[in-house]
């Protein structure tokens, strides 16, 4: 199988060496056509990759290409769109990017029967004229339209998409009527509305997607989230939050929540309604939290991201009473010293990277860091650490790879 592998790459190399070796196959329509869409969606991607695909080479890959990723590429336009619209095998296209593409281009996707991905995030020009091009796809499952052209009233338009599970909405001007509109969407699994128009008002309208999973409602004036029993996943950065998860039924299964510059009215009620018991990745920095106590009841996290914010020595005890489970810790500028550091390294048995970048912490810390029996990465960059001689001693003992992201371990 080994040997299979690499003769199948060698052969693809040199299908995509040069112009010349590509016109060479290309006239060789008939066997394309019966070409593995594995080696198809290989050969692609490897032609986009040296800049040796056009939109007319794309028709010999109709018959056989399921996955086209196109993110980035500036010269995609109209024409490549209407040779990928004949692609009778397609399942995923990515478009992301493409600056170029505007709403009449995606007339050439309609009625396709075998597109289940669609991405067109920050493909400005795309507007609600172009969504209506895409209603006739009702294979459609995940579709993603962040930063496009799209008005609220764009958006009541995909409530026609009823096999949708993966919608992003992020940077529009989505409304609590335009949410409102989405709820028929039962499928719905993940959703992006950061950045929106939305308002505590339209929260209840959340309660209507039976299977969500991920939330994401970063840089909102939602204040209050009522309980979301199947959410798994929730940001709400940049918010100013009075209360999450508040309500009758059985609690979210979180496993993910990510607080980065989140402003809380009350930090005595920034957890009291969360269930830690699956919560494993927590993000809190730059945050106004000022107390840390609630962390004790976190027993499985496994990446805890303070950075940025209030914690101090004073309140390492609250990290060490679960630092058992932590793998990625990171306390860049905060006010943890060495004494912290010293409490932290006896409790973190399985602690892989530690960020301590831009903290106060001096030449004696490295002598508790290298205590920890798991650490792989460790960030000093912009530190008080002066002694150079102990921190290639360091280094050279195994226990983690120094990172001093700017050279400014002085010497």
């Amino acid at each position: 199988m080994e040997s299979e592998t690499r003769l199948v790459r060698i052969c693809i190399e040199a299908a995509c060496e040069t112009r010349e070796s590509v016109e060479k196959w290309r006239r060789q329509r008939r066997t394309l056509e019966r070409i593995p869409s594995l080696l198809a969606d290989a050969i692609l991607r490897r032609l986009i990759h040296r800049g040796l695909l056009f939109p007319s080479l794309l028709e010999v890959f109709k018959h056989s290409v399921e996955v086209v990723d196109l993110r980035g590429e500036n010269a995609v336009d109209a024409e490549w769109i209407a040779y990928l619209g004949a692609f009778r095998c397609l399942s995923s296209l990515n478009l992301a990017d493409c600056h170029r593409i505007n709403s009449s281009a995606l007339w050439a996707l309609t009625g396709m029967t075998s597109l289940r991905e669609l991405d067109l995030s920050r493909c400005a020009k795309v507007t609600d004229a172009g969504i209506k091009h895409l209603l006739s796809i009702s294979t459609l499952e995940v579709l993603r339209i962040s930063e496009t052209g799209l008005t609220a009233n764009g958006v009541t338009l995909i409530s026609a998409l009823r096999n949708l599970s993966v919608l992003d909405l992020g940077g529009l001007p989505v409304t609590d009527a335009a949410l409102s509109s989405l709820q028929v969407l039962k499928k719905l699994e993940y959703l992006d509305l950061w950045g929106s128009n939305i308002t505590n008002k339209a929260t209840t309208v959340l309660q209507l997607f039976p299977k969500l999973s991920f939330l994401n409602l970063a840089w909102t004036s939602i204040t209050r989230l009522p309980n979301l029993s199947s959410l798994e996943c929730l940001n709400l950065s940049n918010c100013v939050i009075e209360s999450v998860s508040e309500g009758d039924g059985n609690k979210a299964p979180l496993t993910k929540l990510v607080y980065s510059g989140t402003t809380f009215a009350n930090d005595a009620d920034v957890f009291l309604h969360i269930e830690p018991t699956f919560l494993s990745f927590l993000d809190v920095s730059n945050s106004s939290l000022q107390r840390f106590y609630f962390l004790t009841c976190m027993k499985m996290l496994e990446h805890l991201d303070l950075s940025s914010s209030m914690i101090g020595d004073d309140s390492v005890e609250f990290i060490a009473c679960i630092g058992s489970t932590l793998r990625n810790l990171n306390l860049c500028k905060t006010r943890v010293t060495t004494a912290g550091v010293e409490i932290l390294a006896q409790h973190v048995p399985n602690l892989e990277f530690l960020s301590l970048s831009h903290t106060p912490i001096d030449d004696l810390a490295i002598s508790y860091i290298g205590t920890i029996p798991s650490l792989k990465v460790v960030d000093l960059s912009n530190t008080n650490i002066t002694g150079a001689n102990s921190s290639l001693k360091f280094l050279c003992l195994g226990f983690c790879i120094l990172i001093p992201l700017h050279n400014d371990i002085k010497t």
